[in-house]
């Protein structure tokens, strides 16, 4: 470990909270809901790893306009999701922590943005302390590993958003063709030239809805490509994605829903553990790092202050 790296570091780790936020997406996992606990502790590292004269802040500031925008998207995205209350993600009276379900598109296209301008800056980092021969090979592993994690985790949720939200789009339409139906004497829509499923403003919001979250998914899938396995996944989830347009159709939606959404789950099964068990290890370094330099920093203080 040295100070780059350390600098770096922090990078990952916001990165790391990043992409766990992406839990706020679907509905708990466990009975009891989001833990309140954690919600407070990745919201308290993500103020302190971003705050002034931070290496986030720094790279910001040394990055023009894109560094600007990545450091107010960021703020945004801290006091959406971290604030108290949060405009995505709150705590209610009752202490129970809450997502907005209307809003859970945009924290989705939130953090594949914020991960793309971070990966960037670790990509740059990585480059960097190659040439300058500082690059420490489990270094390397570790943000690897977290960047193959993610992209497969993020398809994972992306697809199941997306299936959801198709799902969605026919019920609607479904419920607008009834209505439809009912207040022209039971005819039938389809064979109606002047019926027009879009009419209907919540076909046509959900529509949009669609686009914008297949085109997050694209980017967080597109993003990536080091991987042989991912690849044949990402091209397997874009096979399938041909329901969306009527060129498949499966006769067992449930069948098909379980194999759309499973593609990436051997990537997340196989690299959970040991991406975590990476990232620990570098954590422990890091600890031990800054300790050693503490202790340094302060022995050079005493002698600078017995000499002077």
């Amino acid at each position: 470990m040295n100070i780059a790296e350390r600098n770096v570091t922090t990078i990952l780790t916001i990165a790391r909270i990043v992409e766990n936020t992406l839990a706020y997406c679907l509905p708990s996992t466990n009975p009891a809901g989001f833990s309140k606990e954690q919600r407070e502790k990745q919201g308290e590292a993500l103020r302190a790893l971003t705050g002034k004269g931070s290496p986030f802040a720094v790279n910001c500031a040394n990055n023009g306009d894109v560094g600007k925008q990545l450091a107010e998207d960021m703020s945004y995205f801290i006091e959406d999701v971290y604030g108290d209350p949060g405009r995505i993600v709150t705590v209610d009276l009752n202490g129970h922590v809450r997502v907005e379900s209307s809003l859970v598109l945009e924290l989705y296209s939130t953090i594949v943005k914020l991960r793309l301008y971070l990966e960037g800056f670790l990509a740059s980092a990585i480059n960097y302390l190659k040439g300058q021969g500082q690059l420490e090979e489990s270094f390397e592993k570790t943000v690897k590993a977290d960047i193959r994690f993610y992209h497969a985790l993020a398809g994972k949720i992306g697809s199941i958003l997306i299936y959801n939200k198709f799902i969605e789009i026919n019920e609607n339409a479904n419920t607008y063709m009834q209505s439809y139906s009912k207040s022209h004497n039971g005819i039938d829509p389809r064979k109606d030239s002047h019926f027009n499923v879009d009419d209907d403003p919540s076909v046509r919001m959900l529509k949009n809805e669609f686009h914008e979250l297949n085109q997050a998914l694209v980017n967080a899938l597109n993003s990536y490509n080091d991987d042989e396995d991912f690849k044949f996944a990402r091209q397997s989830l874009y096979s399938d994605c041909e329901l969306f347009t009527g060129k498949k159709k499966p006769t067992d939606l449930k069948a098909f829903q379980s194999v759309f959404t499973s593609y990436f789950d051997k990537i997340i099964r196989t690299g959970e553990k040991p991406t975590n068990d990476l990232f620990q290890a570098l954590t422990k370094e890091l600890d031990a790092f800054n300790k050693e330099h503490a202790a340094k920093r302060a022995e050079a203080a005493k002698e600078e202050q017995n000499n002077g």
